[in-house]
């Protein structure tokens, strides 16, 4: 798997904002690329992430961003982690 965008400088999702209804936060890229090997997509889901920062050091995130959030369910279903 292409994981090159783990490289890409991008903010971590708001929940309640955009596609993105999974997602999980690591201090490591390393954690971040082994999450990307249990992720298992349904039709209109893709793998998402990116590089980001706060006060502390480096974030790595993944997720899972969708086509249709209304088709997705609930925004309030939205989960996040940070490990």
């Amino acid at each position: 798997m292409n994981d090159q965008f783990l490289n890409e400088e991008r903010p971590l999702p708001e929940a309640g904002r955009g596609n993105v209804v999974q997602w999980h936060v690591y201090r490591r890229i390393g954690e971040a690329r082994a999450h990307l090997t249990h992720i298992i997509l349904g039709q209109g889901q893709h793998i998402v992430g990116g590089h980001s920062h706060d006060s502390i050091g480096d974030l790595w995130w993944v997720g899972v961003e969708v086509d249709n959030i209304g088709h997705w369910g609930n925004r309030g279903a939205i989960n996040k982690h940070s490990g």
